[in-house]
C-alpha cells in the first residue's frame, strides 16, 4: 500500500510527544514550556506574515514566551527564524523522502506531486510551502536568510534528480531523459500547485494539473 504521511500528521505525533515529557522537565522552565511546540508556533507566525512583517510582540504572543526568554533559547530574531526554517525542512524532507521511497521512479514523482499543499489535510498551516515564501519575500536585511532557504529547495530537486537516475538506470526511464530537466519541471509543478492552491484552485482542479504533468513523462521513441 503506498505511504502517503502528511506533514501536518507528523508534526502533531511529535509535538504531543513533547507534551508528555512535559513534566520531566526540570526547574528554571517556565510552567508549560516546551522548545518544540514554541518553535512550531513561531515557525506558524513567521509562515504566516513573513519574517520582517513579524514582531517581538508577535513572537512573544505566539509562543507564550518573555523575549529574554526567546533570546535564551532560541537567539535573535535572525536566528530564530533560522531554526524554524530548518525545524520545517527537516519535518518536510522527512515526508519527500518517504514519497521518494515508491517502487517505481513514476510512482516516486506522481507521490511527490501529491504531496502539494492544497490536497492534503485542512489545517491552520499556509497554503504556499514555508520555504518557498521566505524565499521570495523579504528586504536586503534577510538576503542571507532567503538564500539558505533556497538553498534548502534545491536539495529537495536534487534528491528528486537521484531518485530518476535510479529509474533510469532501472531501464524506468529512456536512456536519453535528461533527468536534471526533468527534477527541474516536476519541482517546478509542486511549487505552482501550491501557489494555485493558496489562489483558490480546488483539489481537482489541482489533480488535473498533476494529470497533464504525468502526461509529459518521456517514453522510448
Amino acid at each position: 500500500m503506498e505511504r502517503r504521511t502528511s506533514l501536518w500528521r507528523l508534526i502533531v505525533t511529535m509535538t504531543n510527544k513533547a507534551k508528555q515529557t512535559e513534566k520531566g522537565r526540570g526547574p528554571g522552565r517556565p510552567r508549560g514550556f516546551d522548545r518544540e511546540i514554541a518553535l512550531r508556533a513561531a515557525m506558524l507566525l513567521f509562515w504566516k506574515q513573513g519574517f520582517d512583517g513579524t514582531s517581538y510582540t508577535d513572537l512573544t504572543r505566539a509562543t507564550g514566551m518573555s523575549k529574554p526568554t526567546i533570546y535564551a533559547t532560541f537567539g535573535d530574531k535572525i536566528e530564530l527564524f533560522r531554526k524554524a526554517m530548518t525545524f520545517y525542512a527537516e519535518q518536510a524532507m522527512t515526508v519527500y523522502q518517504d514519497a521518494l521511497e515508491q517502487p517505481t521512479a513514476r510512482e516516486a514523482v506522481a507521490a511527490c506531486l501529491r504531496l502539494a499543499r492544497g490536497l492534503n489535510d485542512k489545517t491552520d498551516e499556509p497554503l504556499v510551502c514555508f520555504l518557498v515564501q521566505g524565499a521570495l519575500t523579504g528586504s536586503a536585511d534577510t538576503k542571507e536568510l532567503r538564500a539558505e532557504l533556497g538553498a534548502l529547495q534545491r536539495r529537495a530537486t536534487q534528491l528528486l534528480q537521484k531518485r530518476l537516475e535510479q529509474g533510469k538506470r532501472k531501464g524506468e526511464l529512456p536512456a536519453k531523459a535528461n533527468t536534471k530537466a526533468m527534477a527541474e519541471y516536476f519541482t517546478s509543478v509542486v511549487t505552482g500547485l501550491s501557489v494555485q492552491a493558496s489562489n483558490g484552485a480546488t483539489p481537482r482542479d489541482l489533480h488535473q494539473v498533476i494529470e497533464m504533468a504525468m502526461a509529459a513523462w518521456p517514453n522510448e521513441t
